[in-house]
């Protein structure tokens, strides 16, 4: 039986999926390892791991606080250490680079919107991704006169080389 209703789980599931969507489809349209239905997966799943705590930290009469929130703190320690090795199996190391670390952070910060949005915090999960979504994207675009003019610096998420005065910038390999 759940505590919570069944329209609520469906909008925090629904809300989870929307939001890792959204930061999924700025990975995707980037080709980047990790696009649209895995983070989608991500965000929904840690939702669901937070809603099967509540449903099991809930008592005949409600939530049991202290054994609710040890538990939710133990699902939400076990979610960042599990999405840590999730995340790390994007990075790739060759030659004298790393790709793929911005897309283990985007990794795990979809995972912290599953999260929220399975506590109920849609309000912190959809300003979560806002921000992620910012980082994505502007800071991406506030990168280009860094790496075009800017000292060459040992950032292996920095193209190998400058574009030429007037031409796009360069992708990064993440």
């Amino acid at each position: 039986m759940l505590t919570i209703t069944t329209l609520e789980a469906a909008l925090r599931i629904g809300s989870a999926l929307g939001l890792g969507a959204a930061v999924g489809l700025e990975r995707q349209f980037g080709r980047h390892p990790a696009g649209f239905r895995t983070m989608t997966l991500i965000s929904i799943g840690s939702a669901a791991f937070v809603l099967l705590v509540i449903e099991v930290g809930a008592g005949s009469s409600g939530m049991r606080s202290d054994s609710a929130a040890q538990a939710t703190s133990r699902v939400l320690q076990g979610l960042t250490t599990g999405i840590g090795f999730l995340g790390a199996g994007t990075i790739v190391r060759a030659d004298k680079s790393v790709h793929g670390l911005t897309t283990a952070a985007a990794v795990w910060c979809v995972a912290a919107v599953g999260a929220a949005c399975g506590l109920g915090e849609i309000a912190l999960a959809s300003i979560l991704t806002a921000a992620a979504l910012l980082t994505l994207v502007v800071l991406k675009i506030c990168e280009w006169p860094i790496r075009a003019f800017g000292p060459k610096s040992k950032d292996t998420d920095a193209p190998h080389a400058s574009p030429a005065i007037g031409s796009p910038p360069l992708q990064s390999a993440d």
